[in-house]
């Protein structure tokens, strides 16, 4: 994927306008549903004025909640199912040194 050069300059914002690179303010959102949200965004940039229109939708969990929602049916991200099996598993995490866990030098893993 490449950068619009426009945006390639500009120093970070959480959701650039597409057209010039400034900031994209949220104005005002419109709860569809639940899990979806229609969002309306305008340029921070005066000059170039942009305004647009987009859907934030919740589409996958990341950890569980303490009292879930009996009403929503949301599936895990494939990387929190990951990271649940790796625990369970004992082996180390994405934010965990593998090597802090249990280091194996080449030639011993079989006597493990």
């Amino acid at each position: 994927m490449t950068t619009h050069p426009r945006l390639r300059s500009q120093p970070q914002v959480k959701r650039p306008c597409p057209d010039c690179g400034a900031a994209l303010i949220k104005r005002s959102s419109n709860s569809e549903h639940l899990l979806l949200s229609k969002t309306f965004l305008v340029c921070k940039n005066a000059v170039c004025g942009a305004t647009f229109a987009g859907i934030d939708e919740i589409t996958h969990r990341l950890s569980p909640p303490s009292r879930p929602n009996v009403d929503i049916q949301l599936p895990y991200a494939p990387s929190a199912i990951r990271r649940g099996v790796l625990r369970v598993l004992g082996l180390p995490t994405d934010r965990e040194d593998p090597l802090s866990v249990r280091q194996v030098s080449v030639g011993q893993e079989n006597r493990l």
